[in-house]
């Protein structure tokens, strides 16, 4: 949780999100047994790759099991994102409240 909290306020720092993923990687927890946990840490390899893309995730090796944990989740729109429908619907903008784009 630490790791998606800092990803989710955008704070950037390579030694830290090394460091800390790292040691995910290095050991057998039970941790990583938890699809949420997983889903979140795909979502971290995500602003990885966007904050360093020249540098390989700590946790490459289950890459595709973080993937599957997120596919596996019920999306959850955010409060935002239902504001933001709510204010389009109220003055009559027709869209798509939730568009799912193709990988």
């Amino acid at each position: 949780n630490t790791t998606w909290a800092f990803a989710c306020i955008g704070w950037s720092n390579l030694d830290f999100f090394v460091a800390l993923l790292s040691s995910l990687g290095a050991k057998d927890h039970t941790l990583l047994n938890n699809d949420l946990v997983l889903s979140q840490l795909h979502m971290v390899h995500l602003h990885f790759q966007l904050e360093f893309p020249d540098q390989e995730f700590p946790l490459v090796h289950i890459q595709s099991e973080l993937l599957a944990a997120f596919k596996s989740q019920e999306p959850r729109p955010s409060r935002l994102q239902r504001d933001v429908a709510a204010a389009l619907t109220g003055i009559g903008w027709d869209h798509i409240f939730e568009f799912v784009t193709r990988e």
